[in-house]
């Protein structure tokens, strides 16, 4: 929510603490009330999230917060009622229910301190993207004759390094290396043009 100060994850309580460039969402969605809630179970996703809370009364938008890199659950998420006396009732009631053996932790958040970036992309699905196969592919890539040249200077570089660090050290040690077996760079040959015509 903007740029309030978090000690964790899956705070207890959220900082109402705004500064003066926040954008809020008390324009346009007046009469409406946010619940902050916390220490949510792992399984316990969006879609058991709104089957359980829609008891208390209409919910407009659910938004559980996830990691982009392994889209699990950060374990907090902020639920919008259309009546604000709802979102009241659902912060007092459900706040320190055990659910799932996790002690839920919930806040009612005054739509003049909710940030208007807090449901975006709330209604869309998450989709978890694959990074391992993602970067399996980027490496197993096959490599233009110009990336394998700058890999093996990068190689090169990193050894020669390496062998200073041994020299100063006073060890020595003398190895191949990759500088032995690495490939050298092809050079063209250009053959001059005869000026007159082979017959």
């Amino acid at each position: 929510m903007g740029k309030r100060k978090l000690q964790n994850s899956t705070p207890d309580v959220m900082s109402l603490e705004t500064t003066e460039n926040d954008q809020m969402l008390d324009k346009d969605y007046k009469g409406m009330g946010v619940v902050y809630v916390g220490h949510i179970p792992k399984k316990f996703q969006e879609k058991e999230m709104r089957s359980f809370f829609e008891q208390f009364g209409d919910i407009l938008k659910l938004r559980l917060s996830r990691s982009k890199k392994t889209a699990n659950s950060k374990g907090y998420a902020f639920i919008l009622y259309e009546n604000e006396d709802v979102a009241k009732i659902v912060a007092n009631t459900m706040n320190d229910y055990i659910l799932c053996g996790r002690l839920l932790k919930c806040q009612f958040i005054p739509m003049n301190r909710v940030h208007k970036d807090t449901f975006k992309g709330a209604g869309r699905t998450f989709k978890k993207i694959d990074w391992q196969a993602r970067n399996k592919d980027v490496h197993n890539k096959v490599k233009s004759t110009e990336e394998q040249q700058k890999s093996v200077k990068r190689l090169l570089k990193k050894e020669k390094l390496r062998r200073r660090k041994i020299t100063a050290l006073g060890i020595d040690y003398e190895f191949p290396g990759y500088a032995s077996v690495a490939p050298k760079p092809t050079k063209k040959i250009t053959f001059p043009e005869d000026d007159e015509e082979m017959s």
